[in-house]
């Protein structure tokens, strides 16, 4: 993860940017890269991650 005006959440092989978080409110939002191929998956895993029970909220 890499700060700046949002975090950005990037790969660790190559480093390509793969998401923006927008946190600063009173709920987040998250940016995904077009044409990502495991979005999907990303935003369940966050989402699945981020939920207080950890249940699933997709």
């Amino acid at each position: 993860m890499e700060y700046g005006a949002y975090p950005h959440l990037k790969q660790h092989e190559g480093g390509q940017e793969v998401a923006a978080v927008q946190d600063w409110t009173t709920f987040g939002m998250v940016f995904m890269r077009p044409g990502y191929e495991q979005g999907e998956e990303l935003l369940a895993r966050l989402a699945q991650t981020l939920h207080p029970d950890g249940a699933e909220q997709v």
